[in-house]
C-alpha cells in the first residue's frame, strides 16, 4: 500500500483522507500544514508532523507521494510543485463513487469527489479539485488549478481556464468559456463568456458595477423603470 502525505489539514484535508482511505489503494502516514498551532496534533488519527521542512523525515520513512488539500489555487499550485521539487511522487484523490468516462483524459494530482461526473472526451488539468456531485460534461476543457465547487454543473463544451473557480452550485451553459483566474461565485448561472480574472455572480451571471449588489436577478432586471419617450 502506498503511503502517502497529505498537506493541509483543515476540512478539505479530511475529504481528501476518506477518498483515499476509500480506494483501498493508499495509507496516509502524516498531513502537515504550514499553521504551527496545528502541528502536533492529530486530524482523523493521524498526526499533523508540521511544515514543509519535515518532507525529508518523512521520505526516509517510507512515504513517496504527497497530495496538497489547499483550497486557494494559486497556493495549492505552488504547494504541488514545492513538494515534487523535493522528491514526492503527486498522487490524486478519486473517490470509488465518482464517474468517469473511459475516453476523459484526467491530470496529475487531481481530488474527484463522490458523485461527480465527468464525461466523455472531458479533460481535468493537474491540480484541480472537483468537489462532490459536480456534473463536468462532455468535450469540456478543464484548465491547471481549477476549483469547482460540489454541485456544479458545466454543460457540453465548456472551457474553464487556469487557475478558475466556480462557486457551489454555479452553472454554465454550453459552450462558455471562464476565463483564467475568474470566480464564479455560487448559485451564479453564467450564459456569457466570463473575462479573466473577473468575479461574477447572479442569474444571470454579470459583472457588478459601482453601487449595485454582487448577485442581481433575472426578475430584479424585469421590475427595473424603463425611459420614457417625450411626446412631442
Amino acid at each position: 500500500m502506498t503511503e502517502v502525505v497529505i498537506f493541509g489539514a483543515g476540512g478539505l484535508g479530511g475529504l481528501i483522507d476518506d477518498t483515499l482511505r476509500q480506494t483501498g489503494r493508499y495509507r496516509v502516514v502524516a498531513f502537515l500544514d504550514s499553521d504551527p498551532r496545528k502541528h502536533g496534533r492529530r486530524l482523523y488519527g493521524v498526526p499533523v508532523r508540521g511544515g514543509i521542512e519535515q518532507i525529508e523525515r518523512l521520505r526516509w520513512e517510507g512515504a513517496t507521494d504527497a497530495i496538497v488539500a489547499i483550497g486557494e489555487n494559486a497556493t495549492r499550485v505552488r504547494v504541488a510543485e514545492q513538494l515534487r521539487a523535493r522528491g514526492l511522487r503527486l498522487a490524486s484523490a478519486v473517490h470509488p463513487l465518482a464517474s468517469i468516462a473511459p475516453s476523459a483524459r484526467i491530470g496529475e494530482h487531481v481530488f474527484i469527489g463522490p458523485r461527480a461526473t465527468v464525461c466523455v472526451h472531458a479533460r481535468i488539468g493537474e491540480h484541480t479539485l472537483i468537489a462532490a456531485g459536480a456534473i463536468v460534461e462532455h468535450d469540456n476543457r478543464i484548465g491547471r488549478g481549477v476549483f469547482v465547487h460540489a454541485a456544479v454543473r458545466l454543460a457540453g463544451g465548456v472551457h474553464v481556464e487556469d487557475l478558475a473557480t466556480l462557486g457551489i452550485g454555479a452553472c454554465v451553459i454550453p459552450g462558455r468559456r471562464i476565463g483564467r483566474r475568474a470566480h464564479v461565485q455560487p448559485g451564479a448561472v453564467v450564459i456569457r463568456d466570463v473575462r479573466p480574472g473577473a468575479h461574477v455572480g447572479g442569474v444571470p451571471a454579470g459583472l457588478p458595477g459601482p453601487g449595485k449588489p454582487l448577485l442581481r436577478s433575472a426578475q430584479a432586471e424585469s421590475h427595473r423603470p424603463r425611459p420614457q419617450l417625450a411626446t412631442p
